[in-house]
């Protein structure tokens, strides 16, 4: 494989992949709607290809040459889990039909069994994995925990907001270790085909979490139950805060499936943050 495609390779998640990627040699280009926006934020190391997963020529043309393809997408709405998770999936296969693709990847989640597919997210989630593997082109499915970055994402006001009771052990790990496994499994065709899980070295409530890093920021921590955020969402009509509420709900009942290969990146949440 010599270029890989990276839609959605600006944001949190995606942009470490795309880093890893192209200090391991591979030629990365970038998907994504804005191309200038992308260069700008991610700089002159990769490819950029201006394109959208609705618009199917501009998708198959932005495709062109690429080897491997790793999708990370998400939502915020069961429309939205839908449109980007099922429907970009199935356009983007339709996009690389009769091409030399060696690799499809996408990133879902440690939560993602049939048994858990209640939330919306999940449950397309998996319908876009399946798609993959109907398609018989090679492909992996990333299903890590939660990440240490989302933590800033709670920091409102001045203050970490935590939404909802909080029991479930979680292993947090790091977008940089997640993206060293991802790239890695790019270079192992014997790692093709699977799921992998993967999990940081350490068990920590959210609460135990949100804790840790209030403290080393000097912030303040308020807590908020799940039919306040919900409340606050309606009548602010934030979408992205009914979302957060419900998956923190979600995995507050599902928490983490360990399965015997899982994989365990290295550093812990104290470390992380002194980084």
């Amino acid at each position: 494989m010599k270029i890989i495609a990276i839609i959605g390779g600006t944001g949190m998640l995606g942009a470490p992949v795309a880093k890893q990627l192209q200090q391991q040699g591979y030629t990365v280009r970038i998907i994504n709607r804005d191309s200038a926006k992308a260069k700008k934020m991610l700089g002159d190391n990769y490819q950029y290809a201006q394109a959208d997963i609705f618009d199917p020529v501009r998708l198959k043309t932005a495709l062109q040459g690429c080897q491997g393809i790793h999708i990370n997408l998400t939502g915020n709405s069961k429309q939205s889990y839908y449109q980007n998770h099922v429907i970009g999936t199935k356009n983007i296969l339709a996009a690389v039909k009769g091409s030399q693709i060696k690799l499809i990847s996408m990133i879902s989640t440690a939560s993602a069994y049939p048994e858990n597919d209640f939330r919306h997210d999940t449950k397309y989630k998996l319908q876009a994995e399946q798609l993959l593997k109907d398609s018989g082109i090679p492909y992996l499915v990333f299903l890590p925990s939660w990440f240490m970055e989302t933590l800033a994402l709670f920091e409102q006001n001045g203050k970490i907001v935590q939404i909802g009771k909080s029991s479930q052990k979680i292993h947090w790990q790091s977008a940089a270790e997640y993206a060293v496994i991802v790239a890695q499994a790019y270079a192992n065709t014997e790692q093709f085909n699977r799921r992998i899980t993967i999990f940081g070295p350490q068990g920590l409530t959210m609460t135990q979490a949100l804790q840790s890093y209030a403290e080393h920021h000097n912030l303040k921590m308020q807590s908020m139950s799940t039919f306040m955020a919900r409340l606050f969402a309606w009548i602010t009509r934030d979408q992205d805060l009914r979302d957060a509420a419900d998956l923190l709900q979600y995995y507050e009942r599902v928490g983490e499936k360990n399965v015997a290969d899982t994989l365990r990146t290295k550093t812990n949440l104290q470390n992380w943050l002194l980084q």
